[in-house]
């Protein structure tokens, strides 16, 4: 596979500077191609997520309103890197304890993958973790943003969710599928 070229930054200027998003625009000169005038790039400090497994085999995942698409979504505990966090993995615990009350035990939480959310147009990276015997350890932290219903399902059930469209954020598929073969639950054979 060829080596490509990475594009040349002209100029950039910021567009958008808060504490929870920044946008810039660069000028670009594409390798033997056009100047791109206006590139915009969505800049945040990325994300974590978390798939939370009970000791009894069952996935818990949140039910809540996005407003983005305008409607609830079944999907696992995830959640924006704060300032000051360095280490995904604490923003692992964080979430999980925020959007559910539920913890991690004994140090049962493994790195399940890292992605790019939007390669094209953000520079954010994302996290996953696997969360293995989780359990109520506390009360979700209260959030007017964020009314979020805790569900136990089975394996089964969320695969099911997967196909019939009921969970259906892209990143929170792979991260299922990614778990659910971990766990065993999905086999593949070349």
């Amino acid at each position: 596979m060829a080596e490509h070229t990475p594009w040349k930054i002209l100029s950039y200027r910021q567009i958008l500077d808060t504490p929870y998003l920044k946008v810039r625009s660069e000028q670009l000169a594409i390798p033997n191609g056009p100047i791109v005038s206006d590139y915009y790039i969505i800049e945040n400090r990325g994300w974590v997520g978390v798939v939370p497994l009970t000791a009894d085999g069952r996935f818990l995942i949140n039910r809540q309103y996005k407003h983005g698409i305008g409607r609830e979504v079944l999907e696992f505990p995830a959640g924006g890197i704060d300032a000051g966090e360095s280490d995904p993995e604490l923003t692992a615990h964080r979430e999980l304890l925020e959007e559910t009350g539920y913890s991690v035990v004994g140090g049962k939480l493994e790195p399940l993958a890292r992605f790019d959310a939007n390669p094209t147009g953000a520079s954010s990276q994302v996290w996953w973790y696997l969360a293995r015997e989780v359990r109520k350890t506390g009360t979700p932290k209260d959030d007017p943003m964020e009314i979020i219903e805790n569900l136990l399902v089975t394996p089964a059930e969320l695969l099911a969710m997967i196909h019939d469209g009921r969970f259906a954020v892209l990143g929170q598929m792979g991260a299922a599928y990614m778990a659910l073969e971990r766990l065993g639950y999905l086999k593949w054979t070349l």
